[in-house]
């Protein structure tokens, strides 16, 4: 991965752009310190698609989909509702975390 000074990366920025792009991420670094890291957008697409793959609400709708052959629909509600957050106490946070999750 590239390392670069933030000044050289302001001053280069379609240079760096153009690294990102075709070579991999380009590391940027303020008083020899790492804080950002450039990236493609394919990458960062990757990513972020690796991560929706990965969460929880997507394991989740895979396992009630494996599933539901063995389990009704109130035994996958009642697996989940333990993992809950109970802190967030019925918030809509918590409401929108669990959407779809808790439903057919």
């Amino acid at each position: 991965m590239n390392a670069i000074p933030i000044y050289d990366a302001k001053n280069r920025l379609p240079y760096f752009i153009h690294e990102a792009e075709t070579s991999g991420p380009v590391l940027i670094s303020r008083h020899n310190q790492n804080v950002a890291i450039l990236i493609s957008v394919s990458e960062y697409e990757s990513l972020v698609k690796k991560a929706n793959e990965n969460s929880f609400i997507e394991r989740a709708r895979k396992f009630r989909e494996r599933n539901k052959a063995f389990f009704t629909n109130e035994e996958i509600d009642s697996i989940f509702e333990s993992a809950k957050d109970k802190s967030l106490n019925g918030t809509s946070h918590e409401n929108e975390v669990f959407s779809g999750v808790m439903e057919n």
